[in-house]
């Protein structure tokens, strides 16, 4: 498995190159399938173009409880579970009222932490945020592993930021890739320090 996920754009690319790519880790890392998730956001570009960001509803909390981890999320924010290719165990998106989100990809595989990222930067840098500035990061809640913020313009358009970081617990590697738009980072920071605050791998 992987960790892999490519991010949205103007309005609401993300699950879209977020899951293309996740596919990529979570198949055998043979290359990305950016192009299914491109088709995904073109076609959901209009119904979310008039989608506006509220406040995280931190204190109305939503409980997670898989069998290698656990977590909880803002009370107004939603997993997709429609996706095709929707994993509760590998792969999910959590998506905000707007077009926030925040994808988690677990890879059983040997798949190191630095190359995780590697791949979702390569990926990002490449479809996403081409001109996007660099900021090493070494923890994600209470987790210690490897990470990069990119800041820039989504497309070349509207400004925000990535947030790619994956650590390995237990023998399995997680990726976890935020994304968000300047304009909306206030509304959205709560939810996002919810997920990383709660976020916990269980013993085997």
């Amino acid at each position: 498995m992987s960790a892999y996920a490519e991010p949205p754009h103007p309005p609401k690319a993300r699950p879209v190159l977020a899951i293309a790519i996740a596919c990529f880790v979570l198949g055998c890392g043979c290359g990305f399938l950016v192009g299914v998730l491109s088709v995904k956001g073109a076609r959901e570009l209009a119904s979310n173009l008039f989608r506006s960001e509220r406040a995280a509803q931190v204190n109305q909390a939503i409980a997670v409880d898989r069998p290698a981890f656990q977590f909880e999320y803002a009370g107004n924010w939603h997993i997709d579970t429609e996706s095709k290719d929707y994993d509760p165990d590998h792969m999910f998106s959590i998506d905000s009222p707007g077009q926030s989100f925040l994808m988690v990809v677990v890879a059983d595989g040997e798949l190191s932490p630095h190359v995780a990222v590697e791949k979702q930067v390569e990926a990002h840098t490449k479809k996403v945020m081409k001109e996007a500035t660099k900021t090493e990061l070494t923890e994600w809640g209470a987790h210690a592993g490897e990470g990069v913020l990119l800041k820039g313009k989504h497309l070349g358009i509207s400004p925000g930021t990535i947030r790619i970081f994956a650590f390995r617990e237990q023998g399995t590697t997680y990726s976890v890739i935020e994304s968000t738009y300047d304009d909306d980072r206030a509304n959205v920071q709560p939810g996002f320090d919810l997920i990383a605050r709660t976020f916990r791998v269980k013993e085997p």
